[in-house]
């Protein structure tokens, strides 16, 4: 090659080189313009992908919230007023009651109340609340079978005079107002029974075979009660004690557990008595209770005291009552007033004995002692 062929070529490749320095140098002065959108865009796909959270479904998907079945005593026809809620998506059945007693009307009409597993069922297919209706038959004696629910209720209205509702559960339920169902659910029958008759709650399976009272009133009117009762009994069941009115329970205790017992009207109680361990055998409650009397009179008196009340036929109730010292008292009432034994604590001894649903009652006259004065 010759020296001018060389020179050429290196003057064009530097030629070349300034051509593509110059380019560069404008390519990154330019400017290149999209549209915001388009430019939002690209930002969006810069971004890390957002994390789709999956909602856990509810524990529950659905659920009898609350049934309260109003009893027309006189007639027996009854009307259970139910809510119920779905919690997830997708078709529900929603237990109501058992399919032993169909029901006669439904409200509203056009709600889906379908027989599944012998059971009514409300179908739906919305999350939500629902509240309806169902009417069963007036018939006696009635038998209500329950779905589980929260709230269990059963509400009585127009109970015929001299009449008492007893229900299988060995409850005697005496005016007009609510009481608790299970809310476990299951059958509960109800029969109207004649007052004036004998009360046998379940056929004297449940025999009160003694009870022992103590009473102990201060100056200022405060008054407090401590019993144990003894029940035999085979099967397990629940029996119904009323406390005297206007008292208030402080503890209760079945076989030296302590319970919690179902409370009506203030001073029914429903206690449960287990199935004992052998035919025959005692189950023993222990029951304290407060209650406020007047202040005592400083020189003399008389005050009104009580023990509960049970529907269980009752072999002998004994009451010791005591005072403050310094008082001589008597009493009278439906009681027997012993003597005081020889051992015996200061104050009344009273008892009551081969009684069925009565409630033991004495009214206690006091009157200051008079110191003895040796002349």
């Amino acid at each position: 090659m010759g020296p001018m062929k060389i020179i050429l070529l290196s003057l064009l490749g530097v030629v070349l080189a300034s051509t593509a320095a110059t380019a560069q140098t404008k390519l990154d002065e330019s400017e290149v313009r999209i549209s915001y959108a388009e430019l939002k865009r690209l930002l969006a796909a810069t971004q890390p992908a957002a994390e789709v959270k999956v909602k856990a479904p509810p524990p529950v998907p659905a659920s009898l919230l609350s049934a309260v079945y109003r009893l027309e005593a006189k007639t027996g026809e009854i009307i259970a007023e139910m809510q119920a809620q779905s919690f997830a998506e997708g078709w529900q059945a929603i237990p109501l009651a058992g399919a032993s007693t169909g029901a006669v009307s439904i409200d509203p009409a056009d709600a889906r109340v379908v027989l599944q597993n012998d059971q009514l069922c409300l179908l739906t297919d919305q999350p939500g609340f629902m509240s309806l209706k169902l009417t069963f038959p007036a018939v006696w004696p009635q038998t209500l079978h329950l779905a589980p629910s929260a709230v269990a209720a059963l509400e009585v209205a127009s109970l015929p005079e001299n009449h008492v509702l007893r229900l299988s559960s060995g409850t005697i339920i005496r005016q007009n107002g609510r009481h608790a169902l299970p809310a476990s659910g299951g059958e509960v029958a109800i029969t109207l029974v004649d007052a004036k008759k004998e009360l046998t709650p379940l056929a004297d399976e449940a025999i009160l075979t003694s009870a022992t009272y103590a009473t102990q009133v201060v100056r200022d009117g405060a008054v407090l009660t401590e019993g144990a009762p003894l029940v035999r009994h085979d099967p397990p069941l629940r029996i119904l004690v009323t406390l005297p009115e206007s008292s208030q329970l402080l503890q209760c205790r079945v076989n030296d557990e302590l319970i919690r017992p179902a409370v009506q009207n203030g001073t029914q109680l429903e206690i449960p008595l287990n199935d004992p361990s052998t035919d025959g055998s005692e189950s023993k409650i222990e029951l304290s209770f407060t209650s406020t009397l007047p202040a005592l009179q400083p020189t003399e008196g008389e005050i009104n005291l009580a023990l509960p009340q049970t529907p269980l036929f009752a072999k002998q109730i004994d009451w010791q009552v005591q005072l403050p010292t310094g008082f001589d008292t008597t009493a009278i009432g439906n009681i027997e007033t012993l003597p005081p034994a020889a051992d015996a604590k200061p104050g009344l001894h009273l008892r009551k004995s081969l009684c069925r649903d009565q409630q033991p009652q004495a009214r206690v006259s006091y009157r200051k002692q008079t110191p003895n004065i040796q002349r």
